[in-house]
């Protein structure tokens, strides 16, 4: 007779939470360490250049919006997943509508990127008047490093892991490559990129510890979802329940920090050479970004429209 396995959703809940409050802790006991966020290093000075970083911001902003609005939420065409329902543990195909398609790790990714391009972009937009308020200028730089954190771990994890396991499995990967997806998996990335090199963005040494308290966020946010929502996990391995669940729910959040790292390493490079570090992103942006389905792939199961 087979025993159940022990259940450990209380360490899994104890540990994301000890790393939610430890990081932010930890976060504002060292967030002043660099420069002062001044608003012409932020946003220019108020000329031409000031205004276009405001219309691309927004820009952005509006693309997010867009493609929050029409190509999911009111999109009567489902989003297809294959989630692991919490009441019996068992992974199978599901189709979300409406605001229910804004679940998924990815689509946060898209709603964080559209979030920091929308308060930036009425940050630059306020240089025209005023000098905005440190704060504003001080979250406008944090929640940017986080969205090109996560879409740095949005697009890799896409690329190497998801579209990969799909293949192997003859799953149908067409629906990966619909306009929302490119958004959320390759656009959120490649602009987001180009306000680090070309704009005024940068990632400093203490918001690293903020892929913790996003990570945290999300999980924690999976959990109340699964038990009070839609019942259901987008990913298997974010269960606290098996005994290797917290593991690997610590094992997100330590990945969500380490891809802080890339947007760091290039604020660095950028501050000697931004030709280099425009180098480094375009490096960056074609090993991690995919457009269209591999050469090679043939579908051997179903294709879902």
């Amino acid at each position: 007779m087979e025993l159940p396995s022990k259940d450990s959703t209380n360490l899994s809940y104890f540990l994301t939470i000890s790393i939610l409050i430890l990081s932010v802790i930890i976060y504002l006991l060292f967030y002043q360490i660099g420069d002062d966020f001044q608003s012409e290093r932020v946003n220019g000075q108020g000329g031409i250049f000031t205004l276009f970083l405001t219309l691309f911001r927004l820009g952005c902003a509006y693309l997010v919006l867009h493609t929050v609005t029409f190509w999911m939420v009111k999109n009567p065409v489902p989003g297809v997943m294959t989630p692991l329902f919490r009441i019996d543990s068992i992974s199978r195909p599901y189709r979300s509508k409406g605001f229910e398609r804004l679940v998924p790790f990815s689509s946060w990714t898209m709603l964080i990127f559209g979030v920091a391009m929308l308060w930036n972009g009425i940050s630059s937009a306020w240089v025209f008047f005023a000098t905005p308020p440190e704060f504003v200028l001080h979250f406008g730089t944090a929640i940017y490093a986080t969205a090109f954190s996560s879409a740095v771990l949005t697009a890799t994890i896409v690329r190497y892991v998801i579209l990969p396991a799909q293949m192997k499995r003859g799953e149908d990967i067409y629906h990966m490559f619909l306009p929302h997806e490119q958004v959320m998996h390759n656009w959120a990335l490649i602009l987001l990129s180009c306000e680090l090199v070309l704009g005024t963005m940068s990632i400093r040494l203490p918001m690293i510890v903020l892929g913790l308290t996003y990570g945290a966020i999300y999980l924690i946010f999976a959990e109340l979802w699964a038990r009070f929502g839609g019942g259901y996990y987008v990913y298997e391995f974010i269960d606290p329940r098996p005994k290797e669940g917290p593991f690997l729910l610590v094992g997100l959040m330590v990945v969500c920090l380490l891809s802080f790292f890339v947007g760091l390493f290039i604020s660095y490079v950028k501050e000697s050479s931004t030709v280099l570090a425009l180098g480094l992103v375009i490096i960056l942006i074609s090993l991690s970004t995919r457009f269209g389905t591999p050469t090679e792939y043939v579908p051997t199961l179903a294709r879902v429209d």
